[in-house]
């Protein structure tokens, strides 16, 4: 039981560090795709990109590791099957074959671009795969991907966001983070829609009593959801106007916001994955 459980954890920080890496790899292809972003930070993003692709590749193969200790301990056909000829078999081919088409497409033409966009549309798409999404309804799949994708240009955003806060000139900076706010009200409202209506379907779809382990995490992941919008509110309706005006004292300001904001997500993944490893609506786990 005590190797059972320990396997649990460890299976739950695996899947924060591959949520981070998927959200991060193809979020900055999402970001880049949409703002209008200068060589140097282009270049930036590719290596954000490379980085997340192999965090993404390394923790994926854990988490297969880890999968087939959780289902038995003899390595089998059977065993085998379940973890590869599966669901989550499905999912892991979309994770792993997604980066690595991300890593073959670094070209800066308007084709390669095309085609990195498409790429990181493959690798969100593993999250329809994934989860309390893939044995819900028909439409779960679908709202998964919608929501996963405007994380990953939110997360690939502030990348960017965070480097041209030392990089560009801060005319270049200010027009940059106006145009970040313009698409982030869209974009993040697209993500609050998705998830609301995922919580919802899910909760409603199973005997679900508020006090079960699954509501509450789950409302743990609202209130880090709720602080991180507020900092976020911050940004655009403090910080962005001066930054507007020129301001330069701004710039220190945004930067530390945006690490506080990345902080908090991060902390939003790791609640996600621990959501997604020991609870359920359909089945209370005894954590």
């Amino acid at each position: 039981h005590y190797f059972r459980h320990m396997l649990d954890i460890l299976d739950a920080v695996i899947k924060a560090i591959l949520f981070a890496g998927i959200l991060s790899c193809s979020g900055v292809v999402f970001a880049e795709a949409s703002l209008s972003v200068s060589a140097e930070i282009s270049h930036f993003s590719m290596r954000v990109m490379r980085r997340g692709a192999l965090v993404t590749i390394a923790a994926a193969l854990a988490g297969a590791v880890i999968l087939i200790f959780r289902l038995g301990d003899q390595i089998d056909s059977v065993t085998l099957s379940a973890a590869f000829l599966s669901v989550y078999g499905a999912g892991l081919c979309l994770q792993i074959g997604g980066v690595l088409l991300l890593l073959t497409s670094m070209g800066n033409d308007r084709f390669d671009r095309t085609v990195r966009v498409i790429n990181a549309l493959v690798t969100t798409f593993s999250f329809a795969f994934h989860g309390h999404a893939a044995s819900g309804e028909a439409h779960e799949p679908i709202v998964a991907v919608i929501h996963t994708s405007a994380a990953a240009w939110w997360i690939g955003s502030l990348w960017l966001l965070h480097y041209a806060c030392s990089r560009e000139r801060l005319a270049d900076l200010a027009a940059l983070v106006l145009h970040f706010s313009t698409l982030a009200t869209k974009v993040v409202g697209g993500l609050l829609m998705a998830g609301v209506i995922l919580a919802m379907t899910l909760i409603s779809s199973g005997p679900t009593p508020l006090t079960s382990t699954y509501v509450m995490i789950l409302a743990v992941k609202v209130g880090l959801v709720i602080v991180t919008l507020v900092v976020a509110a911050y940004n655009k309706y403090r910080l962005t106007p001066r930054l507007a005006r020129y301001d330069a004292a701004a710039v220190s300001a945004l930067r530390r916001m945006i690490r506080t904001e990345m902080t908090l997500i991060a902390m939003v993944l790791l609640v996600t994955a621990i959501l997604t490893t020991f609870s359920s609506p359909f089945v209370e786990y005894d954590v």
